[in-house]
């Protein structure tokens, strides 16, 4: 009876546990203007700003919005060309390799990469502490 019922309540556990775990949809980005409204009006709530306050609290807000905006923009710009710039310095260096040597080069990419795998899950299981110890 007790096996029965603990059965039931793992079962139950892990049906819970799935169906928490739905995947959303992407939420979309909000413009700058959204988001000044909505720091405006929360600001507004908790501290009572006036009429005055409430215009100036969204233009700084609008103005910072769009900061982060460009700036988020900015980043993702840099990041494609910086792998566009990897990707054409990849391929002139195997146009200077051999093709034993570009074997040799893939195969220590493949191992880095394992490596680094290994390392990203031993971290998400709260084993890795990085190459150092305290004690030192």
């Amino acid at each position: 009876m007790r096996n029965v019922a603990f059965i039931t309540l793992l079962i139950s556990a892990m049906a819970f546990t799935a169906l928490g775990q739905e995947h959303r949809a992407p939420r979309q980005p909000k413009s700058a203007e959204e988001i000044a409204k909505i720091r405006t009006d929360e600001l507004t709530e908790s501290l009572g700003l006036s009429k005055e306050q409430q215009k100036e609290v969204y233009a700084l807000n609008l103005e910072r919005a769009e900061k982060i905006k460009a700036a988020r923009e900015d980043r993702t710009a840099r990041g494609a060309k910086m792998r566009e710039e990897m990707k054409a310095d990849r391929e002139r260096l195997n146009q200077i390799l051999t093709e034993e040597q570009r074997e040799i080069l893939k195969q220590q990419q493949a191992d880095r990469a394992e490596k680094f795998k290994a390392r990203q899950e031993a971290k998400k299981d709260g084993k890795f502490r990085g190459s150092r110890s305290r004690n030192n």
